[in-house]
């Protein structure tokens, strides 16, 4: 019988998946929040694409096709990558924890203010100082409530498969 492969909930292709998932709840929510303050819903793109375009992503004659092809996958990428990192924390919590919710979603929502801190109060703020121009108390709230919380469920939910799992491969079968 050939050995089965182990499923590891930290992993880098959860940490990559489970990445975009949660950077796609990040940018809905950056899409309402954006409306509900009476900006347009093209700005968080607009922010995202400028990571890679500079203030260019602001001008009204730049096209809005690749604006969003750019923003979309800027902040996928992105996102793909701090769930890459937040797999190699998930390894280093504790057993016992990594499959609880109120434990996770509390590691999770702290990952994402540290998110924030790097991406807005270190990286902004050498080289893309637009991103300090919207408010940074609603920033810090979305991403530890729409991207480290949704990060945090999926790696808790991959932990109680694999405990699931466990169980089952220890459990000696009936059949003769």
């Amino acid at each position: 019988m050939a050995a089965r492969r182990r499923y590891t909930p930290w992993s880098a292709t959860n940490g990559l998946l489970f990445g975009v998932a949660a950077g796609v709840v990040l940018a809905l929510a950056e899409v309402v929040m954006a409306l509900a303050s009476g900006d347009s819903p093209w700005r968080p793109v607009r922010m995202s694409a400028s990571v890679v375009l500079g203030p260019r992503a602001f001008g009204e004659d730049y096209p809005l096709g690749t604006l969003v092809m750019l923003g979309v996958g800027m902040h996928l990428a992105l996102a793909a990558i701090v769930g890459v990192f937040y797999s190699f924390l998930d390894a280093m919590l504790p057993p016992d924890g990594r499959g609880r919710w109120e434990f996770q979603a509390a590691v999770g929502m702290l990952f994402g203010i540290g998110v924030w801190l790097v991406d807005f109060q270190f990286v902004a703020r050498g080289y893309y100082p637009w991103f300090l121009d919207v408010p940074q108390f609603a920033q810090i709230v979305l991403h530890a409530v729409f991207l480290g919380l949704p990060l945090a469920m999926l790696f808790t939910a991959a932990e109680r498969r694999r405990a699931l799992m466990d169980i089952a491969e220890s459990t000696p079968s009936s059949a003769p």
